[in-house]
């Protein structure tokens, strides 16, 4: 990774570019302030800026807001003999600021944070093209969820029916090979511990055999925790215990195992008041919500629905068609009140497109579906309906029946792409690699889709 170092002087300049080229970081020193505008054009949009404050005292302010405003992706990394020297004048010109003494001792694993974030934000910027929409709550939650990504503590996001909570969850947890999902409301009661936590052969009637619950699944990566409102006290109780512990227990099993996993969770209820009712552990919401993000129903920006209604036709429509909205149809969808939301619009988006005959599509094109209401809203998606569960259903029999769900699921969506993995990867929101690692688990060979 390239670094322009600014300094003037050579004591702890050239400790810097020893231990800097040791570790095959590509430095290049300049030596006066006036290089900066040539330098920044020269350079990637994401890199590192290491700065000597102490060699050019009277030009800091100056030259850092330039970097600032001209290279906001580059991360700057200033240090000096004595910061307490310069005030409050490189307040929030400067990511890291730290002491000559503490830059000697923390160079490399600051640095490292730095990568991190560099990192984070070029991996964002590819993310949230799956985030359609420029009104101020879109750009406030595109800032939260960067911030939330370079972090790995437990994130709680919230939100109506239909928003996306689940696009948000891939965001903020993009940088992580694994993604597992957990439909919380879709467990019977009776299997959720082991759904979670896994167990051991004999742990109940029907387990056969030993099995890894989805925690361990997600084992170095993410796990998302989808309405989570839904869970049972008893089981709140246990993931109370990973949050704290890091650790699980299969049913049935003598001893704990550690796990890295972070931990994202959704829900559309309010879970203050849950917990006032005593339907959810107030522990376990404060150990949950270190994170917020809310997301804001599309009623309540309704200068986003043009663009998300374009990106869906340019997602659904035909290959060679030029599908547009009139401009009348286009005020129809603005009035609308969108009670299923984001979702309730792609499944009107799909439905136009298939019964519109004319390139334009105009007013009496669109019919709302004002039967079905929005917080209970069915939509006609590429899976096919959810086979029903039963409480006498054996653990096995669970298990199976989701993973023949998401079989057809990624079949279907892989072939509607002609057997394009990463095509289908990018749709999806998936790293390539994490798509590849599911598809080889569930035995999909892409070359029968193409």
């Amino acid at each position: 990774m390239l670094i322009d170092f600014f300094t003037q002087e050579t004591q702890t300049s050239s400790f810097i570019q020893d231990v800097l080229s040791s570790v095959n970081y590509d430095v290049r020193v300049h030596s006066a302030t006036s290089q900066v505008p040539n330098i920044l054009k020269q350079r990637p949009l994401a890199s590192i800026i290491l700065w000597d404050l102490d060699s050019f005292s009277g030009e800091n302010e100056k030259s850092l807001s330039f970097i600032r405003t001209n290279a906001p992706d580059s991360m700057i990394f200033a240090y000096a003999e004595d910061l307490a020297i310069y005030g409050t004048s490189i307040n929030g010109l400067a990511d890291i600021c730290m002491n000559v003494p503490s830059l000697r001792v923390h160079l490399m694993s600051k640095l490292s944070d730095l990568k991190r974030v560099i990192y984070a934000r070029e991996t964002f910027r590819d993310r949230m093209s799956h985030l359609v929409g420029n009104s101020v709550p879109m750009e406030n939650l595109r800032k939260s969820i960067l911030r939330a990504m370079i972090h790995t503590s437990p994130v709680l996001v919230q939100g109506e029916t239909g928003v996306g909570k689940e696009l948000i969850a891939r965001a903020v947890a993009c940088m992580y090979d694994k993604f597992v999902t957990v439909n919380c409301s879709a467990i019977p009661e009776n299997l959720f511990e082991s759904e979670l936590f896994g167990h051991v052969r004999g742990a109940f009637t029907g387990a056969q055999t030993d099995r890894i619950g989805l925690f361990e699944e997600a084992d170095g990566g993410a796990i998302f925790l989808d309405e989570i409102g839904d869970m049972p006290l008893h089981t709140q109780v246990k993931l109370l215990r990973v949050l704290q512990n890091r650790e699980i227990r299969p049913v049935g099993a003598n001893k704990t195992r550690h796990i890295n996993v972070r931990i994202i969770a959704a829900t559309n209820r309010n879970l203050k008041q849950a917990v006032a009712e005593k339907k959810f552990r107030e522990d376990l919401y404060y150990r949950l919500n270190v994170i917020p993000l809310s997301i804001s129903p599309l009623r309540d920006r309704p200068e986003d629905i043009a663009d998300l209604a374009r990106y869906f036709i340019s997602q659904y429509q035909n290959p060679g068609d030029n599908r547009t909205l009139s401009a009348e149809a286009l005020q129809k969808l603005q009035k609308h009140n969108w009670p299923g939301n984001i979702r309730e619009l792609e499944n009107l988006i799909q439905r136009t497109l298939c019964f519109a005959n004319a390139t334009i599509i105009q007013p009496e094109d669109i019919n709302f579906d004002t039967e079905i209401p929005g917080d209970s809203m069915l939509v006609a998606n590429d899976m096919t309906t959810l086979p029903p569960l039963h409480a006498t259903m054996t653990y096995d029999e669970f298990r199976e029946s989701q993973l023949d769900q998401e079989r057809e699921f990624l079949k279907r969506r892989i072939a509607q792409n002609k057997g394009s993995v990463s095509a289908t990867a990018n749709q999806l929101g998936l790293l390539r690699t994490a798509l590849y690692n599911r598809l080889r688990r569930l035995d999909i060979d892409v070359k029968d889709l193409s």
